[in-house]
C-alpha cells in the first residue's frame, strides 16, 4: 500500500450488532467473575473521566455527570443515567430493557452498597465530592470491584474483536493519508489534524495520538507547532477507537522527511526483527514477560541492552480500555485467546534517536491475528 483516501463513514451497521445478545454475553462473563469474587450486586459506574465501564456493560456513552449499571448475580440489569435530557437517547442506544433517569446517583449507589456482598467500580475516577457522598450514604467503606470488571473483559467477544479490527484499519488508513499529505515545512499539528480528519471521517469516536518530529527524538510526545524539516524523523503512536475507548487499536510507525540515513534503516531493521521474534511466540499460555524478553533479547544482541529498561523503555506493548494487559518485564500473566493488544518494540538508539514500530494483534487459539496491513519499514517522503 502506498497511498490512501479518506474512507466513508462506517459504524452504524456495527453499532447495531451490539444488541442484547452481545450485552448478555458480556454480562455472563462479568457474572462468572462476580461468583468467583463473592459479589451478589455489582455497581458498574462511569464518570466523565472514565466513561467506558458503562459502555461495556450497556452500550451507552454517557454525557454529563455520570451513569450506572446495576448488575445482580441473578436478575435483570438496570441502566441509570444522570441527565434526564439524555434519557431518550440512552434508551435508544442501549439494548437493556430497563433504563431510568436518576437525579441522585450518589444516594442510589450508597443505598445499594448497603446490600450484603455488593461492590462498585471506578469510584476513584469520580469527583471527591461524589465519592464522599457515596461512602456516607453507604455508611462506610466501599468495596472496589474494578479488578473484577477488568478480569471479565480480558477475552474480547467476536463483536468486540470486529470493532477493534475496524479501529486498526482506521489507524493504517490515517497513517497512509498523513504520509500522502506530508510536506516539508508543515507544522506538526497540521499533519496530526490530517490524521484526525481521516480517522473521524472513517467513523472513529476518539483518538489518543502521539507524534513527534526531529533529527534526534528522545521519545514520542504531544504535537507542537514545530515545522517538519528535511532530515526529520517522524514517530507516531496512532490510536483510533470505534464506539468507545474499549475498542481502540494502536499503530506505531516511523516516517522520514527526505531519504532516511542508512543508520536509521539499520536500527529500524533491528526493531522489525524484535517485533517478529516477539510475535513468533504469541499463543495462549505464553507468559507476558516472555513476550517482552523475546523482543529485548534481539535488541540486546545488537549491543543496546542498557536501553531496554527505564528511562528508555517501560513496556513492550499493552491493551486498551477494560481488560488491558501491560507487556511489562515483571508481568507473568499468561496470554489468553481473545486478548487484544499492541506489541511495540519502540526503542531509543543513541546514534539515531527514538524509533517507533508496533502493531495491534488478537491472540487466537493457535497463535495470533495480525490486524495491521502496512509494511514494516521506514516510510520515506522523498
Amino acid at each position: 500500500m502506498t497511498s490512501a483516501t479518506v474512507p466513508a463513514r462506517t459504524g452504524q451497521a456495527t453499532a447495531l450488532a451490539v444488541d442484547r445478545a452481545e450485552i448478555d454475553r458480556r454480562h455472563a462473563a462479568i457474572r462468572k467473575v462476580m461468583a468467583e469474587d463473592g459479589i451478589d450486586v455489582f455497581l458498574i459506574y462511569s464518570s466523565p473521566l472514565r466513561n467506558y465501564d458503562v459502555h461495556f456493560a450497556a452500550n451507552y456513552d454517557l454525557i454529563g455527570r455520570g451513569a450506572l449499571v446495576v448488575l445482580p448475580l441473578d436478575g435483570e440489569p438496570v441502566l441509570y443515567v444522570g441527565e434526564e435530557w439524555d434519557l431518550e437517547r440512552a434508551r435508544r442506544v442501549s439494548p437493556l430493557g430497563d433504563v431510568r433517569y436518576e437525579p441522585d446517583l450518589a444516594a442510589l449507589c450508597g443505598s445499594l452498597l448497603k446490600t450484603k456482598n455488593s461492590a462498585m467500580t471506578a469510584l476513584e475516577w469520580a469527583g471527591s465530592t461524589f465519592a464522599a457522598e457515596v461512602k456516607a450514604a453507604a455508611g462506610g467503606a466501599v468495596r472496589d470491584a474494578s479488578p473484577t470488571l477488568e478480569r471479565s473483559a480480558t477475552r474480547k467477544t467476536p463483536v468486540e474483536q470486529a470493532l477493534i479490527r475496524e479501529a486498526a484499519a482506521l489507524a493504517d488508513t490515517s497513517f497512509l493519508y498523513a504520509f500522502d499529505k506530508l510536506t516539508e515545512g508543515m507544522p506538526e499539528f497540521e499533519l496530526q489534524a490530517e490524521m484526525e480528519y481521516a480517522m473521524r471521517k472513517g467513523g472513529a469516536v476518539d483518538n489518543f495520538g502521539l507524534f513527534t518530529s526531529g533529527k534526534h527524538n528522545r521519545a514520542i510526545g504531544l504535537v507542537t507547532d514545530k515545522p517538519i524539516e528535511n532530515g526529520d524523523l517522524l514517530i507516531f503512536e496512532i490510536t483510533p477507537a470505534r464506539l468507545s475507548r474499549n475498542y481502540s487499536a494502536q499503530l506505531c510507525r516511523t516516517m522520514s522527511m527526505g531519504a532516511a540515513r542508512p543508520a536509521v534503516v539499520e536500527k529500524f531493521n533491528i526493531l522489525t526483527e524484535a517485533l517478529e521474534a516477539g510475535l513468533a511466540i504469541v499463543k495462549p499460555g505464553t507468559l507476558v514477560c516472555d513476550l517482552v524478553s523475546a523482543q529485548d533479547e534481539v535488541i540486546s544482541r545488537y549491543g543496546f541492552a542498557e536501553y531496554c529498561k527505564p528511562p528508555y523503555m517501560r513496556a513492550r506493548g499493552h491493551g486498551f480500555g477494560i481488560g488491558r494487559t501491560d507487556l511489562a518485564p515483571k508481568n507473568k500473566r499468561p496470554l489468553e485467546a481473545g486478548m487484544a493488544m499492541i506489541v511495540h518494540p519502540n526503542q531509543y538508539f543513541p546514534d539515531v534517536g527514538y524509533l517507533a514500530l508496533g502493531e495491534m494483534i488478537i491472540v487466537t487459539e493457535t497463535g495470533y491475528e495480525r490486524l495491521c496491513v502496512l509494511d514494516r519499514k521506514v516510510y520515506q517522503k522523498v
